[in-house]
């Protein structure tokens, strides 16, 4: 009896020691958020076809979620930036998307309904009876543009993001005091169904 004793003692210590101890490792919990994640679009501004356009942080909102947020842009399905700002030269029935990812690998995602002005008119004459100069600005820029119709000219200035910032209708060609801090913008002039844009740099 006390032999199988023995070897039962034995057998439990030989048992005991081969048995591979187990490791408890305690893991950080990601941040929480206190709001889930949500991407608005902001931004719904006509935009000037064929011209290009940056897209930045006045055309959306990021809420909830934990930072740092990843982006990614797509146009028409096609990833076209992955940082918090898209460049991208909108033509007519194109479909701008916004991803956000955050660091909970969380995501959101909004669609820009992205409103395209044609410039019709491609001959000379079209060109050559609105004008808008100097591209070079220090305070004045001067509109030209026919009248005979009655109709009046529908200016607008747009920022490089595509914000709107200044509009005015002019009944007349004129010298207008633009009053913009330097950087460039793209200024557009629609009379009747004929649109001019022109990239102007404000110093």
């Amino acid at each position: 009896m006390n032999r199988i004793k023995y070897f039962l003692l034995l057998g439990t210590l030989f048992i005991m020691n081969n048995i591979s101890a187990q490791t408890v490792v305690k893991m950080d919990m990601p941040e929480q958020a206190d709001e889930p994640l949500n991407v608005v679009a902001l931004f719904d501004e006509e935009l000037p076809e064929g011209i290009q356009v940056v897209l930045g942080l006045m055309g959306y909102e990021v809420e909830g979620g934990t930072t740092p947020y990843l982006f990614e842009w797509l146009l028409n399905g096609e990833v076209i930036s992955t940082t918090d700002i898209a460049v991208f030269t909108p033509g007519k029935g194109d479909d701008l998307t916004l991803k956000v990812i955050d660091n909970n690998k969380c995501r959101a995602t909004t669609s820009f309904n992205l409103k395209v002005a044609s410039i019709p008119g491609t001959d000379s004459e079209d060109k050559d009876d609105i004008k808008i100069y100097p591209t070079i600005v220090n305070e004045y820029i001067h509109f030209e543009f026919p009248s005979s119709n009655g109709d009046k000219a529908w200016m607008r200035i747009f920022d490089i993001n595509g914000k709107l910032i200044q509009e005015n209708y002019l009944s007349e060609s004129m010298d207008i005091n633009i009053g913009l801090i330097s950087g460039t913008y793209f200024v557009s002039l629609k009379i009747g169904d004929r649109n001019k844009v022109q990239k102007i740099i404000a110093q």
